[in-house]
Formats: structure tokens, C-alpha cells, sequence
């Protein structure tokens, strides 16, 4: 038996009609609803999440009372070309219209997707360094350091090692 919720092709936990995944979710209270529960008992779809303030939007709210079209998002700069109103990046236009990044490679003219290169360049690159082995030492020599005994001590003579005191003399100090 599958999980009650909508497209959720889990098999059922022991003794309930729900998955291991949605045992700890709640069912919408709408008659013959399978969707899950996102605020006060109803699910987005009944009214869990409210609607965008603005005026004929039917959104859901994201951001405040308002949806990712006329929220927060919609008072970032918008493309300089004339008709566009996509999102605007480098030099005030959207990637379309120039706003992009530029390979890093010299005469590419593809936009920059991963980091500073296009997706062809990326590859390459990658290639080459998993071709190419790592340069490491076969052996290094230990690094040795004069002891401080031996700083100390002078040449005829045993090192002095520090007298702490024992225990047992920290006792006799405290009962004398």
C-alpha cells in the first residue's frame, strides 16, 4: 500500500496510511484533500499560505505580503533594454541583453556558468587536472630539533632534569 499524500509513491509505515518521510505531517482539513498540511490545518492550495496583496494577484505571499513578482525581488534593477524586464546584472542589462559575465578564455564569447568559465571550458579544465598528476616528494626527512636538556647542560655534564615536587612530598609539606 502506497502513502496517502499526493504523488508520494512510499510505501506505508506499520499500522498507518502514511510514510516513514510524512508520518510527522498533518492532513489538509479540505474534504478529499492529499496534500499536507503548510499553516493553520490547510495546505497552500486551501489557504495555508496567504495571497499576494497586490492588486489581481492570485500568488501565493513569499516575501512579507507580497509574491516574488511584486515583493522584495521587485525593487531590484530591472534590464535597461527597451521591453525587457528580466532582472538586470552586469552594466544594467540581463544576461540576454549583455548583462552576463564572459569566459575567461581568450576569443570565447559564451557566457560564464561555472565560476569563471563557460560549461565547455569548465569541462576542459577539469579534464586536465584530473590527467595531470600530483607532484609529491617520495621522501621526506624529518625535521630534528636540539633538545632543550642538551642546550642546557654543559658539555662534561648530565643534563639536569627540573625537580617537581611528588606528590607524596606535597603531602608531608601540608601535614609538617
Amino acid at each position: 500500500m502506497k502513502c496517502f499524500f499526493n504523488d508520494c509513491e512510499n510505501p506505508t509505515a506499520n499500522g498507518t496510511w502514511k510514510c516513514t518521510f510524512h508520518r510527522h505531517r498533518s492532513l489538509c482539513l479540505v474534504h478529499n484533500c492529499q496534500n499536507q498540511v503548510y499553516a493553520r490545518n490547510l495546505c497552500v492550495k486551501h489557504g495555508g499560505k496567504p495571497k499576494c496583496q497586490a492588486e489581481n494577484c492570485t500568488m501565493n505571499s513569499r516575501v512579507g505580503n507580497f509574491c516574488s513578482r511584486h515583493g522584495a525581488s521587485h525593487l531590484k534593477k530591472r534590464c535597461s533594454r527597451d521591453g525587457c524586464d528580466k532582472q538586470a546584472h552586469a552594466r544594467g542589462f540581463c544576461v540576454r541583453h549583455g548583462g552576463g559575465r564572459k569566459c575567461r578564455i581568450d576569443d570565447c564569447t559564451c557566457h560564464a556558468r561555472n565560476g569563471p568559465y563557460c560549461a565547455r571550458h569548465k569541462c576542459e579544465i577539469e579534464d586536465k587536472m584530473q590527467k595531470e598528476p600530483v607532484q609529491r616528494p617520495l621522501h621526506v626527512e624529518p625535521l630534528r630539533l636540539p633538545s632543550l636538556h642538551a642546550q642546557l647542560a654543559k658539555p662534561d655534564e648530565q643534563p639536569a632534569l627540573p625537580r617537581f615536587p611528588t606528590p607524596l612530598k606535597m603531602l608531608m609539606s601540608v601535614i609538617n
